[in-house]
């Protein structure tokens, strides 16, 4: 009352001054507008019967997930309350209510009722009304509300907007002046939050992706948790107002990719109990989880089997295990991070995934050649068996051939007594992965090309043989190619298990090593939420030589997340071998570069040291004579890993290296590389 007094006293502007609220202000600019004055009674306008019943049809979805979401809110919050809580459509009609009206009197009860509208130019500043003016949340206190005849209650509203960003309703939480109005205010935005969000998952989730993300990995069930939802092709299609919050721009027509930094396709296939993270607005780190279609898309390479997942697999195999089947095994999309290489690859892999074609998967000692086996199975028809992973290299020679062909009751001395099945009957049906066949010995080659040749396996001291059905997967760090020449690898079951050479990229040749490090450590961390590398960590890294490849980087992050105190991981949490390997490298090609400059300048006056085919001519009886040509060993160390990683790139190694192409060539020709 003591504000409209001090309307009729001061006149309409000085009693707005005092309100402090543009909102309100406005609001009685409009009800002044449209002919109200402050005793103005109430105007109580209703749909009739046909109406009514037609706007409750086109709202049923909306009603429905509001009663489903606003309950447990009034049940355990507001239920002993003074308090109605009220949906009104678009246009502020109201379309169901929950609560007791005990604070409404006699005469204003119709107000209340279904259908009756709640617009301004009907009853002045009210927060239904104002918030559908506004589109934005609003609170109208006792003495807010223009009209005298309503300022028995305060209000707090929300606008509920779909998944289109069209506004639907409202929802509002009337009541009498003892409940506090910043604690309303908030339950109505909580309330209203959880009805959008659940008009989205109604909307989308049958058929489409939806990233959950947050400011911590504690709160991604939290109704204030942003949601996206993209679909196959990495389109975000829906976002919630939160989701545009957090990640500082409206995402509809955005590509996944782009926001996240992740791919539509890694993401795809990402599990959904594990959480991963990306950058939102300028440095904030997000956590987010993924929920998939839950009528599912089904790729061309997969099984159904392999939508179910686990952390990475990054400890070394032991000579021989069962490994993981697809329940706990990656597919082979999710081992695509952006790498190129990786990306041919896994591509090629795809393409043969589910024929019985033998894979060859080659790459330096520690650069996931297992791994890559795991998803080739987990992504295969043959995933609901097991893969038997069998490291050749860690076998005993004298051992092999029992272990992998099995054998029978005394079938030599210290033969168990019960036989054993050897591995590959126990890959039947499933895949067999040979690590390192290039150590297997001669005479097991030859066993194992006749079992791959007449499809079955003989135990050793059985003259009965078992059929057997696997794919087989081999890899190796050398080439097989190179073996067969030196007589060290058959050249018939060369030709048996190389349907498909794969080559797999080692770690300083990969462009995707930040996604790679951040892969990894959301599968290191125990809780979930991985720390930030510093960008300085991260330059170390692109600058390491990493000669033990991902299985060297997997020990650095794990000293490093157990050294760590808080959420980014710096210098100071790496070990000192790490900075011994870095400084190696550097002294290494800074005395390529010093040394060989020297040479180079030494090689534009040896004319008369090379033929006419440009050769070198050595004097037999020169001091410097040798029957080898003598080969720094900085040379030998290092040349051939920059030729494979350039793929024989002779401009790119001169140009690494610091010297000219001639003297690249010089020393391919020692190492015998070209």
């Amino acid at each position: 009352m003591q504000r409209f007094r001090t309307l009729k006293k001061e006149g309409w502007m000085s009693d707005m001054a005092h309100t402090h609220d543009e909102v309100i202000q406005a609001s009685w600019h409009r009800c002044r507008s449209f002919g109200l004055t402050p005793k103005s009674s109430p105007e109580i306008i209703q749909l009739n019967r046909g109406d009514w019943q037609d706007a409750k049809a086109r709202a049923n979805d909306l009603i429905a997930t509001t009663q489903e979401q606003v309950l447990p809110y009034y049940e355990n919050i507001l239920v002993n309350s003074n308090s109605l809580v009220l949906l009104a459509d678009h246009e502020g009609t109201l379309l169901s209510q929950w609560g007791r009206p005990g604070f409404v009197g006699q005469m204003d009860k119709h107000l209340f009722e279904n259908g009756t509208s709640w617009q301004e130019k009907y009853n002045g500043t009210n927060a239904v009304g104002t918030a559908i003016q506004t589109g934005e949340s609003v609170v109208v206190g006792r003495d807010e509300h223009f009209l005298i005849a309503n300022r028995y209650m305060t209000a707090s509203a929300a606008p509920i907007y779909n998944s289109d960003r069209r506004l639907v309703g409202v929802l509002n939480i009337s009541s009498d002046a003892y409940l506090p109005t910043s604690h309303v205010n908030g339950m109505v935005k909580v309330m209203t939050q959880a009805v959008e969000n659940q008009l989205i998952i109604a909307t989308y989730r049958q058929h489409n992706h939806m990233l959950i993300f947050n400011t911590s990995s504690d709160n991604l069930d939290s109704q204030w948790a942003g949601m996206l939802v993209f679909n196959d092709e990495g389109m975000i299609i829906a976002a919630n107002r939160r989701a545009d919050l957090l990640v500082g721009q409206a995402l509809r027509g955005l590509s996944i990719d782009l926001v996240t930094g992740i791919s539509a396709l890694h993401l795809s296939v990402h599990p959904e109990n594990q959480t991963l993270s990306f950058i939102g607005l300028p440095k904030y780190r997000l956590f987010a989880t993924v929920k998939h279609p839950q009528v599912a898309h089904i790729p061309r390479v997969a099984t159904p089997a392999a939508f179910s997942h686990t952390k990475l697999n990054v400890a070394a195999s032991s000579p021989a295990s069962k490994a993981p089947t697809s329940t706990s095994a990656r597919i082979l999309p999710m081992l695509d991070l952006g790498d190129g290489k990786m990306h041919r690859a896994i591509r090629q892999a795809q393409s043969v995934v589910n024929s019985d074609i033998p894979l060859v998967i080659q790459g330096e000692t520690g650069v996931g050649k297992e791994v890559f086996a795991q998803a080739v199975h987990a992504t295969s028809e043959r995933a609901s068996e097991k893969l038997v992973a069998v490291n050749c290299a860690a076998i005993p020679a004298e051992l092999v051939e029992s272990e992998l062909f099995g054998y029978v009751k005394g079938a030599f001395t210290g033969a168990s007594a019960k036989g054993s099945l050897g591995y590959i009957r126990q890959a039947d049906g499933g895949t067999l992965f040979l690590d390192e066949i290039g150590d297997m010995p001669l005479h097991v080659q030859a066993r194992l090309l006749r079992v791959l040749q007449e499809k079955s396996v003989t135990p050793l001291g059985s003259t009965d043989s078992y059929p057997v059905d696997f794919r087989i997967v081999c890899a190796t760090h050398q080439s097989l190619r190179d073996a067969v020449a030196s007589k060290q690898f058959r050249d018939d079951l060369y030709y048996r298990v190389n349907g498909l050479t794969l080559f797999l990229p080692s770690l300083r040749e990969r462009t995707d090593l930040r996604e790679l490090v951040a892969e990894l450590l959301m599968s290191l961390s125990e809780q979930g939420a991985s720390p930030m590398i510093s960008d300085d960590v991260m330059s170390l890294f692109q600058a390491h030589p990493w000669p033990g490849n991902i299985r060297q980087l997997v020990n650095v992050l794990r000293v490093a997340l157990a050294l760590s105190d808080g959420d980014v991981i710096t210098r100071h949490h790496l070990s000192d071998d790490f900075f011994l390997d870095l400084q190696l490298n550097e002294r290494t090609l800074a005395e390529i570069a010093t040394i060989d400059k020297a040479e180079q300048k030494a090689e534009i006056h040896a004319d008369e040291s090379t033929d006419s085919l440009g050769n070198d001519v050595v004097n037999p009886l020169s001091s410097q004579y040798s029957p080898q040509p003598i080969i720094p060993s900085r040379w030998q160390d290092t040349l051939p890993a920059l030729f494979h990683s350039t793929e024989g790139n002779i401009s790119k190694i001169a140009q690494i290296t610091g010297v000219s192409r001639n003297t690249v060539y010089k020393r391919l020709r020692q190492l015998g590389l070209k």
